[in-house]
């Protein structure tokens, strides 16, 4: 169900879309993928990072932070002036790291298994 859900971010399409990749010695350590998207309330082209990761071993380097700084460039170059990304509400070690760069929740989704 994982490499589905990459795939499908990952898969071709027209909109403005980038992946950075960290790397030492062509190993990689994380890597981030950017992509434009449509507000679906407001009707504004925003930036989105359907996809971050970063090695459990680079984990606590700042090289998320890097990474994130890159996308926010390719957005900004790209016209935006937000940038969106989703976190699970049980990843609290994500959720802190967003929030210490400058993300604040403006939404919930909320679910209930029926």
């Amino acid at each position: 169900m994982q490499n589905d859900y990459i795939s499908k971010m990952l898969q071709e399409t027209a909109k403005p879309n980038i992946t950075f990749i960290a790397e030492i010695n062509n190993i990689s350590l994380g890597f981030i993928h950017v992509r434009t998207h449509v507000d679906g309330i407001s009707g504004e082209t925003c930036g989105t990072i359907p996809l971050l990761a970063v090695s459990p071993k680079s984990q606590g380097l700042g090289l998320g932070k890097r990474l994130i700084e890159q996308g926010e460039k390719r957005a900004k170059n790209l016209g935006c002036r937000l940038l969106h990304l989703e976190v699970f509400a049980n990843n609290k070690i994500a959720d802190s790291f967003y929030q210490n760069i400058g993300f604040k929740p403006k939404t919930v989704h909320m679910i209930k298994p029926i």
